[in-house]
């Protein structure tokens, strides 16, 4: 049980570290931005950037389904706000040809979440005063067309429908697992793309937050587009923007809650079936008893004893097992995986130890509860056909 839920968290929290790695935690955009990459320019507004990195920290209510209210306090507050503009274009090296999103970020992009996904070469050189011609792609579209770090390819992009041309020197590639991005999206300097669109310098795509915790993304966005900006543009968490990922990733939960509960049932027979196997065995034992004077919770509880003392040693070298091999796993990666089909190279282990201690505490509870059901079979004993056949 230990394993299966840190396998599980590690699982949803590695994929969602990519997501967030990737895109970071809020967008801000222009209200009529669509979901086909339709380009609705926002302003880069300085104003409106240093009133969210003010955010340290909100307090906010929420209303429970029983309609009543409770106040919450965020576990932090703005890290850091940068502008991105994405646009559609085409990569071109020797009749090679790649249709990808070119998502454009300027010297501020926070890149800390992201290098860990550089495999070769260094992230784009970005210079505040000029246009710089450094491209990121993936190792995968690397793969396809052949291309190594340091070698020159073409961009095409289409505006008003003339064809722009490019020229970029590879300077790195990435790979995070998620398959899906790595076969689309490649980095470039933001003021490249603002030159194609005719764009001036404070025009962007959007605006990208990224927080102290993740898990206050709702309430930060709600705050943001209400108090801070203009009507004219909407902050959506990337929960809420890539909702299909993120569904996918929460529908873990059932499938850990059927393997706990399957385990549960395993183990509870276990002990019962154990248990009432015991009581048998010591049915003389119970029919002296008996004779000398023990009623039946008098004796029940003797074999309750027991169980729990077998019980905790088996919680305690339960524990044990599965938090040692879920250290081992997590610090050296022994069990690897397929990273095109699981978007994780090695079975990612993340322990909650509050978890752990309620995991713990139910096991015992519930055991506890139904091994009390095979002592009823005590009351059955008599001491007379007991010592008669002994």
């Amino acid at each position: 049980m230990i394993l299966t839920t840190a396998v599980l968290l590690g699982f949803k929290q590695g994929i969602s570290e990519k997501v967030f790695g990737f895109w970071g935690h809020i967008h801000i955009t222009d209200t009529r931005m669509s979901r086909t990459l339709e380009l609705s320019p926002i302003k880069n507004d300085p104003v409106i950037k240093d009133s969210i990195m003010t955010i340290e920290g909100l307090s906010y209510m929420s209303m429970s389904d029983n309609m009543r209210s409770t106040y919450h306090e965020t576990q932090g507050g703005v890290r850091s706000v940068v502008p991105y503009i994405t646009m559609p274009g085409i990569l071109n090296r020797k009749q090679a040809m790649e249709g990808l999103i070119f998502k454009g970020v300027d010297e501020e992009y926070t890149w800390q979440n992201f290098e860990q996904y550089i495999k070769e070469g260094v992230i784009p050189y970005i210079n505040a005063d000029e246009p710089t011609r450094d491209i990121l792609i993936s190792v995968q579209t690397a793969q396809r067309m052949k291309l190594k770090v340091g070698e020159k390819v073409v961009v095409y992009f289409v505006q008003d429908e003339d064809q722009v041309k490019k020229a970029f020197t590879i300077s790195g590639l990435y790979k995070t697992g998620l398959e899906e991005y790595d076969r689309k999206f490649a980095f470039l300097d933001m003021k490249v793309i603002q030159d194609v669109l005719g764009w001036r310098a404070d025009q962007v795509s959007g605006l990208e937050i990224i927080l102290d915790d993740v898990m206050d993304s709702e309430p930060i966005a709600d705050y943001i587009y209400t108090e801070i900006l203009p009507s004219d543009m909407y902050s959506e968490t990337i929960k809420e923007k890539y909702r299909s990922m993120f569904d996918w990733i929460e529908m873990q939960d059932i499938t850990g809650i059927m393997l706990l509960a399957l385990m549960g049932i395993v183990a509870l027979v276990n002990m019962s079936t154990a248990l009432l196997i015991f009581i048998l065995e010591r049915s003389k034992m119970i029919g002296v008893l008996k004779a000398l004077g023990y009623d039946n919770w008098s004796v029940r509880k003797i074999f309750v004893i027991v169980s729990l003392w077998i019980l905790g040693w088996s919680i305690v070298i339960g524990n044990l097992l599965g938090i040692g091999l879920g250290m081992i796993q997590k610090h050296f990666g022994i069990l690897k995986l397929n990273e095109a089909d699981y978007y994780l190279s090695q079975v990612p282990i993340s322990f909650d130890f509050i978890q752990i201690i309620g995991l713990n505490l139910l096991t015992i509870l519930i055991t506890t509860l139904l091994m009390i059901i095979p002592t009823l079979f005590v009351t059955r004993i008599t001491p007379v056909k007991i010592l008669r056949f002994k």
